[in-house]
């Protein structure tokens, strides 16, 4: 039997669809490039300082979303157990129609806080959560990440990790005067090779209500991927009181394609709990290593 020729025009519908086809794959790729577009170089996710992992961190994206960051204390409840705190963020890549949210990983329970869009861009929402129980009561960990949603298409940045839920009752910032590092490549016959150094004219101050305090054991921290790699005592500047530098040391800290790099300050407060604030980072590619302001809520212990 003669096999029968299908009519033009059925080829004709079925060409059709694959083009059309072929276009909604294109367009959902470019609208999650929209969503994960930032700086000129893709960056990681912000690493904390802490060690330590959480369950969303295998689902996380590695695009650098947001272009910053900020979670301010509002208020302990003693009564109720719980602490609070504003949460402001803005995006590199502002979408209006986007849906942003919270993830918090408290432990074992996860949650999720809506942001609200002001007309300038900026994602708000009060954060409450219930105070970490004594030191030995199970996993206290608290991780932070953000969620945007557009078009059916979502994106995800992990923002911060902490021990417990004492950076929620910080009475402690940072005021950061001058930048603390700069990146520079190296000639070396390895590709993506370079230094980063620490500037000799970063200072800072630790604001308490406003006005800036004095602190104990101030030092300087870098870390590469997570390890402590170099710390040196600050110095307190002659120029202003309460004004901390780096001192001069051996500050570089060789890099390669990969590796991210940050820079903290550590110090004892008033109250007697030690401090870290995460003041910078960058991720090294293969051509760059863009430094990253990033004024984190500190880790308190």
């Amino acid at each position: 039997m003669k096999a029968r020729k299908l009519p033009l025009w059925v080829l004709a519908i079925v060409l059709a669809l694959c083009v059309a086809l072929v276009g909604v794959v294109i367009w959902q790729g470019s609208r999650l490039r929209t969503l994960q577009q930032s700086a000129p170089d893709q960056t990681a996710p912000a690493s904390s300082v802490q060690q330590g992992t959480s369950a969303a961190d295998a689902v996380e994206s590695s695009a650098r979303l947001t272009k910053s960051f900020e979670l301010t204390p509002t208020g302990v409840d003693e009564a109720g157990g719980s602490a609070s705190a504003d949460v402001s963020l803005e995006l590199w890549n502002d979408l209006p129609g986007a849906a942003v949210t919270l993830l918090v990983t408290q432990g074992k329970a996860s949650s999720s806080l809506p942001l609200t869009r002001s007309d300038s861009g900026v994602y708000t929402a009060l954060l409450t959560l219930p105070l970490s129980a004594q030191q030995g009561a199970g996993d206290q960990s608290v991780s932070l990440m953000v969620m945007v949603e557009s078009d059916g298409v979502s994106a995800k940045e992990r923002l911060g990790d902490y021990p417990n839920t004492r950076f929620m009752t910080a009475s402690l910032r940072i005021d950061l005067k001058e930048g603390g590092m700069t990146y520079v490549r190296k000639s070396l016959p390895a590709p993506g090779v370079g230094l980063m150094r620490m500037n000799a004219d970063c200072r800072l101050s630790v604001m308490e209500g406003g006005k800036p305090v004095a602190v104990g054991n101030p030092s300087f921290r870098l870390y590469r991927n997570g390890k402590l790699m170099k710390q040196l005592s600050a110095v307190e500047d002659e120029a202003g009181q309460y004004l901390y530098g780096p001192q001069k040391w051996d500050n570089a800290l060789v890099c390669r394609n990969g590796d991210e790099v940050t820079l903290t300050f550590a110090c004892i407060g008033n109250d007697g709990l030690s401090y870290e604030f995460q003041l910078e980072s960058a991720f090294i590619t293969k051509y760059s290593g863009d430094v990253m302001l990033e004024l984190m809520p500190p880790a308190v212990a």
